[in-house]
Parts: C-alpha cells; structure tokens; sequence
C-alpha cells in the first residue's frame, strides 16, 4: 500500500480499507476472543486500567505481564501482515482493546500515547504529538501530564546508608522526584508508605548539601 497516510483523504480511505479488510477483521476476532477483549472502556482514555490489564507495574514474569508481552508480539505481527502505518497503530490498538468512541483515527491534533517493550526487556511509553498538536490547551495539556503519572510507575524506597544503617538515604527518591516533577510530597509518600514530612524533611538535607 502506497496511499500517504498523511493526506486526509487518502488517509480516510486506507485507514478503512484495513479496519474493514474481512481478513483483518477475522484476524482481529481471533486475537480478541484469545484475550478476552474488548475491554469496557476506552484505553485512550483509562490509561491506568490499561497498564494494570497490560501488568506494566508488575514484575516481568507475573502473569500479566507475560500476557501483555505476547499480546504485543501479536499486534506487532498482525501491523506487519495489513501493513497499518506506525502512526495509527495506537488508534487500532484502541479499537481492538477497548470499546472505541470512533471508528477512524483521532483527531489530527490530539497526543497519541503508545505502550511498548524496549529491548532491555522493560516496559516503555511515548507520547507522540503533531504540529497540529495545541500545547497551550490547557485540555490537552491536562491529558498528556496525565499520562506521565499514569505511566511514571512507582518511586524507590529509600535506602539505608552503609556507614550507619539507621538512617535513611533519600537520594534515590529524590532524583526520581527531578524526573517526575509532576508528582507532589504527599503523593510521593503516599506510594513509599512514608508520612509526607519525612520525605520532605529527606528532601530538604540532601538539597542542603547541593
């Protein structure tokens, strides 16, 4: 298949020249009765629901995690076969997994947020966005910092300093709060089971140091 995927109308045409293929079409059924999908929701939209069916905040070898594995490497291959353009494949994953509100891409605008297992064998995200896309809607920008916490995963712990094991080194847990901005104290605390003055107090001693 030749057709630009970036010009709407021939856009329009492949994207249903695919979706509605009998052959995709019996391919997506298979794929779905051995997953138990759709789910009853809309993945775009619960990205949480999503990652926990998916086991992405899991240990590699639960048993959801392995699911979401062999679900991928399914969906990799069945891309390959109908040849669905890289940049509607979260919009096609959408509508095999869950229940879809449309039954074309979204809008040209809209951030699109793929899940995806790195070569290191870890869980991966990426949030892609278009010259179309509005970063100063502050809709659009509430979606993708959504997304960022959704998919940040939980902090580490701290740890116990070598030379004097009853004190807590908070270095790990601060620099993941550098890379994850968006989470607050409370919030931070709240998923490392540490009352929120602790933390901010571990937080204050290293910044002292700086």
């Amino acid at each position: 298949m030749k057709s630009n995927p970036s010009a709407p109308q021939a856009g329009v045409s492949l994207w249903e020249r695919i979706s509605r293929d009998p052959n995709y079409l019996k391919a997506k059924r298979k794929l779905q009765a051995r997953y138990g999908l759709p789910l009853p929701y809309d993945i775009r939209l619960e990205n949480k629901k999503w990652l926990d069916w998916m086991g992405a905040a899991g240990k590699p070898t639960n048993k959801q995690a392995k699911r979401g594995r062999a679900f991928l490497k399914e969906l990799h291959t069945l891309f390959k076969k109908f040849e669905v353009p890289e940049a509607w494949q979260a919009d096609f994953i959408a509508d095999l997994a869950g229940l879809s509100s449309s039954d074309s891409p979204m809008e040209p605008g809209s951030p699109k947020f793929n899940l995806s297992i790195g070569s290191d064998g870890n869980w991966k995200w990426e949030c892609i966005v278009t010259p179309e896309t509005d970063l100063a809607n502050p809709l659009i920008l509430e979606l993708i910092q959504r997304a960022q916490k959704e998919y940040a995963g939980d902090p580490p712990g701290p740890s116990k300093e070598n030379d004097n094991p009853h004190k807590l080194d908070w270095r790990p847990v601060y620099e993941w709060h550098k890379r994850h901005p968006l989470f607050t104290i409370e919030e931070i605390a709240k998923k490392i089971n540490h009352l929120p003055q602790a933390v901010r107090r571990g937080f204050t001693d290293l910044e002292k140091n700086i």
